[in-house]
C-alpha cells in the first residue's frame, strides 16, 4: 500500500513538468516621454489582436509573459500620449524580445509604427542560437529538421541519413525538443505546422540538462483569430526514378470566437528509393522473384522432342527420397510426383519420366532473358510516413492561455 501511494506522489510531481513545457517566450522593455525622457507609470502595453498585455511599472518597466511563438504587432498607449507600435516583432521560444517605446505627447498627432528587426546580439542567448522561422524554413531547398540543421555551420551530416554530428560529437548527442518537450523516437513534423526552429551548437543553456552536442528546439504554429491554410504537393514520378511523393495540408482558425482556436497539420510522404542506382542493374520482376522463393532449386528433364524442360521443386522438400517405378525411373503419376515426405512436385506436360535427372540445379541458373529488366531502384527500399500535428489554444482569462496538442507519426519501410 505504501509503494502505490509512493507512486502515485511521484506521478503527480512529474506531471506538472509534462504540462507547462516551455514553447513560449517573452517581451519586456520600458516606456519614456519622448520630449523629458523620464519614465511613464501605468502606461498599457498590449499584443494587438489577443488577450495578452501589461501595466508599466513605477519605472515605466513592463514584462509580457507567455506570448506565442511567432511574428506579432505590440502597441503602447497612454492618457495624453499618442499611441505607438511596433510591428512584426518576432517571438522565439524560450528568448526575451526587448521592446522600448517612446511616446510622443498630444493626441492630435498620427500614430507612430515602428518596424521591427531582429537584433543582430541576443542578450539572452547563453550559447549560439541559429534560428529559423517558418517563412526561411518554407524557402530552404531542404525539408525536415535535421535538413535544416545539417546546413549550419559546425554540423556535419552524411546525406540522407538524418544523423548529425555536431561539432564532432556523435549523432546520438544531438537532443530535439517538440514544444518544449523533450522527444523520444522520430522527430517528424509536418513542415507546414513548423513555426520556429532553433538549433543550439555548444554552451548549452542550463535549462537543457543532458544534451552534449547540440540542440533541435521546434516550436509549432498555433491558431489565431482568423482562418488560414496551405495545401502542398510535390511529386518526382515523371522525372527521376526517386519516386518521391508528398502531400501536406494544413488549417488554422476559430472555433469559438476568441475563447478557443485550433491548428492541424498533415504530411503524408510515399518514397520509392531515397537512393537510386546512377546505372541500371538487372532485376528480376517481383513474381519471378516470388517463383524463386517458393522453388529454390529445379531437376532437369526432355519433352518428346528433347527440349529442355525444369521441374521445380518445391522448397518445403526436405531430405527424403523420390518414388521409382519398376522400370528404375521416377514414377509420375497425373503429372505430379509424390516425394517420402508428402511433398507434391508438379511435373510439366509431355515429360519423359527417364530423362528425369534427379540431381537438382539452381532455378535462377535458368532464367530467360526475358525474366531480366535493367531498373534504377533497388529493391525493397521504399518507405512511407504520416505526420500528423494539432492544437488547441484557450484563453481562459486575460493574460492566462492553456494550450493542448498532439503530434503521431505512423511509418512503413
Amino acid at each position: 500500500m505504501l509503494r502505490k501511494w509512493g507512486m502515485l506522489v511521484l506521478m503527480l510531481l512529474a506531471t506538472p513538468a509534462l504540462i507547462f513545457a516551455q514553447n513560449t517566450g517573452k517581451i519586456a522593455g520600458v516606456v519614456t516621454d519622448a520630449s523629458t525622457g523620464d519614465s511613464i507609470p501605468g502606461a498599457q502595453v498590449v499584443l494587438v489582436g489577443t488577450t495578452l498585455g501589461a501595466i508599466t511599472d513605477v519605472d515605466g518597466n513592463y514584462f509580457i509573459i507567455g506570448v506565442p511563438v511567432g511574428v506579432h504587432d505590440v502597441q503602447a498607449r497612454f492618457v495624453g500620449y499618442q499611441e505607438s507600435t511596433v510591428s512584426d516583432v518576432q517571438i522565439s521560444t524560450g528568448y526575451t524580445a526587448e521592446i522600448n517605446f517612446v511616446l510622443q505627447e498630444g493626441v492630435e498627432l498620427g500614430e507612430i509604427v515602428v518596424e521591427y528587426e531582429r537584433p543582430l546580439i541576443q542578450k539572452d542567448a547563453v550559447g549560439v542560437p541559429k534560428i529559423v522561422d517558418a517563412e526561411e524554413i518554407v524557402n530552404l531547398p531542404v525539408r525536415g529538421a535535421a535538413a535544416v540543421a545539417s546546413i549550419q555551420a559546425g554540423v556535419v551530416s552524411d546525406e540522407g541519413s538524418g544523423t548529425l554530428n555536431v561539432r564532432g560529437g556523435r549523432g546520438s548527442e544531438v537532443t530535439y525538443y517538440i514544444d518544449g518537450v523533450k522527444v523520444v523516437g522520430t522527430a517528424a513534423l509536418p513542415q507546414s505546422a513548423v513555426q520556429e526552429q532553433e538549433m543550439i551548437i555548444g554552451n548549452i543553456s542550463a535549462r537543457y540538462g543532458d544534451a552534449m552536442s547540440g540542440i533541435i528546439n521546434i516550436t509549432t504554429k498555433s491558431g489565431s483569430p482568423n482562418f488560414f491554410g496551405s495545401v502542398e504537393g510535390v511529386t518526382s514520378e515523371a522525372t527521376d526514378d526517386f519516386g518521391y511523393n508528398l502531400a501536406s495540408v494544413a488549417l488554422g482558425g476559430p472555433l469559438m470566437g476568441d475563447k478557443v482556436n485550433f491548428f492541424f497539420a498533415a504530411e503524408y510522404l510515399d518514397q520509392g528509393d531515397r537512393n537510386p542506382r546512377a546505372i541500371g542493374q538487372l532485376r528480376v520482376s517481383d513474381s519471378v522473384l516470388g517463383d524463386l522463393r517458393s522453388a529454390p532449386t529445379s531437376m532437369t528433364a526432355n519433352d518428346a522432342d528433347g527440349n529442355q524442360v525444369l521441374i521445380p521443386v518445391p522448397a518445403s522438400l526436405g531430405a527424403t527420397y523420390l518414388p521409382i517405378d519398376s522400370h528404375g525411373d521416377i514414377e509420375i503419376v497425373n503429372n505430379t510426383i509424390t516425394a517420402g515426405d508428402g511433398t507434391v512436385i508438379n511435373v510439366p506436360d509431355g515429360v519423359v519420366a527417364s530423362t528425369i535427372n534427379p540431381d537438382f540445379v539452381l532455378s535462377s541458373d535458368y532464367l530467360p532473358e526475358s525474366a531480366f529488366s535493367i531498373e534504377d531502384a533497388k529493391r525493397a527500399n521504399s518507405s512511407s510516413r504520416l505526420a500528423l500535428n494539432g492544437n488547441l489554444n484557450f484563453n481562459v482569462m486575460d493574460n492566462v492561455r492553456m494550450r493542448v496538442g498532439a503530434r503521431v507519426v505512423t511509418a512503413e519501410t
